[in-house]
């Protein structure tokens, strides 16, 4: 079963994005994502950004130690 975007979810440390420093990736929906730093904030309508983000959250991941 594959994961799905949640809409209002900061997605930016997938792109490298420093929570720390103010900088948000926000999913809206479809295509759509709001994109946050100090001062600027910015829509964008992205098809590989979309499609980057659910690549990677359902990326196979691996488990050390014990379960």
């Amino acid at each position: 079963m594959d994961k799905k975007l949640e809409i209002g979810t900061n997605y930016g440390d997938i792109f490298g994005l420093d929570p720390k420093k103010g900088m948000r990736m926000i999913y809206l929906g479809g295509n759509k994502w709001r994109c946050e730093k100090p001062g600027v904030v910015k829509e964008i309508e992205g098809e590989v950004t979309t499609k980057n983000a659910i690549e990677y959250i359902n990326q196979p991941s691996i488990h050390m130690g014990r379960i």
